[in-house]
């Protein structure tokens, strides 16, 4: 679940250029009482070769198979080379030579959802399924497509049919789940885990699921009981020991916390979340460096996570290292384009790299978003910069 961020800027107090005592706009992280939540959707059913057509009984294909089977193998060159597009093209061209072939529709959805065309993946698939509607790894690629289009009504209702046709099926229930807290259902979600390890019992994506659940909850004592049965069924599992740590956070137990965090990014040294939660624990503590490292990581493995990206641009400007800071400020500023506090930075780090000109255009957009937002106190630190910087009206 998308966590919300707030953006509101408050003064830190660090020195940036020669002789001046200006100060960045601290872009907030989020509190500690919002965490990353994310539920896992079951993985999508992979990509498989399309089948050739067979051999006519006596040995010769007519006109139109060889051609199909060209069209096939030219699609699948094209799925191994990376080329998804032309692939489709392909597919597309074979499907009017055998149009009840559903692994065809079937592979032109999942070539679909990999370019983010989700509307139309979700409709090969449904074709697909009208060609074989006993087939659940198409209705999976149905409910994906559907998910990744936020489409959850949809989702919902092909997962309910999944568990209606395999009631066992414990990746519906996973699927169902994940949707309903989607949809903010968080009762239905948890009533649907619970349904899982009724037919699941050490069903370890349940627990941690139902343990996220509590979480958003608030239900902290709870979250922290599923968590680690979770843990116990899943040692592994480096996004347990992440949440485990977002509910010990919650309970004020930051040294149980630091614990958990240590050993998700051992376990899963591409953790975002982890890399993070760590490096805000650190930096409280003062251990500068370290900190600097996780946030690093972080935003490696997720340039987007836009409270990392915040604090490591905050903490490069306050060691001088500008050409990183502004990198990590120009990110941000594309995906924050009405941020005041994010331009204002970025115009620091700017002038620290000897950048003037674009500097100024940066403070001085920061200071109109500010205007328009009617931070008056924000408006006049960007015109105080610009005098220090002798820019005049």
């Amino acid at each position: 679940m998308t966590m919300r961020i707030l953006m509101t800027a408050t003064l830190l107090a660090v020195g940036i250029v020669s002789g001046s005592s200006q100060a960045t706009e601290a872009l907030a992280s989020p509190q500690r009482n919002e965490p990353l939540y994310s539920l896992q959707q079951p993985t999508l059913p992979t990509q498989t070769t399309l089948a050739s057509v067979q051999i006519a009984q006596n040995g010769q294909l007519t006109a139109e198979e060889e051609r199909l089977n060209e069209l096939l193998r030219e699609g699948q060159d094209r799925v191994e080379s990376g080329d998804y597009v032309g692939a489709i093209s392909y597919y597309r061209q074979a499907a009017q030579f055998d149009r009840e072939n559903p692994r065809i529709y079937s592979g032109i959805g999942y070539l679909q959802i990999q370019l983010g065309d989700f509307r139309s993946a979700a409709e090969s698939y449904r074709q697909a399924i009208a060609l074989d509607p006993r087939n659940t790894a198409f209705r999976y690629g149905l409910a994906h497509s559907l998910v990744s289009g936020q489409s959850y009504q949809d989702a919902e209702a092909t997962y309910r049919e999944l568990i209606r046709m395999a009631p066992n099926e414990t990746d519906a229930y996973l699927g169902l789940g994940g949707v309903l807290f989607l949809e903010e259902n968080y009762d239905a979600a948890l009533e649907t885990y619970l349904q899982l390890l009724r037919i699941s019992p050490r069903n370890a994506s349940a627990y941690e699921s139902i343990g996220k659940i509590q979480l958003s909850q608030e239900n902290y004592s709870e979250a922290i009981e599923a968590l680690l049965r979770a843990r116990d069924l899943a040692p592994d599992r480096g996004g347990v020991y992440v949440s485990l740590a977002n509910a010990w956070l919650q309970q004020g137990d930051v040294d149980e916390a630091f614990v958990e965090l240590n050993q998700a990014v051992q376990l899963d040294p591409q953790n975002s979340e982890a890399h993070f939660r760590l490096a805000e624990i650190l930096s409280d503590r003062g251990a500068e460096d370290a900190a600097l490292f996780h946030y690093r990581q972080a935003v490696e493995w997720n340039p987007d996570l836009v409270p990392a990206q915040a604090a490591l641009g905050s903490m490069l400007l306050e060691r001088q290292q500008y050409l990183q800071a502004v990198l990590s400020y120009r990110r941000l500023v594309r995906m924050l384009p009405e941020n005041a506090g994010a331009h204002y930075n970025l115009g620091l780090a700017l002038w620290g790299k000897g950048l003037e000109r674009e500097a100024i255009t940066y403070v001085k957009l920061a200071q109109n978003l500010y205007r328009r937002q009617e931070d008056q106190e924000g408006f006049e630190r960007a015109g105080a910069l610009l005098q220090i910087w002798g820019v005049e009206d």
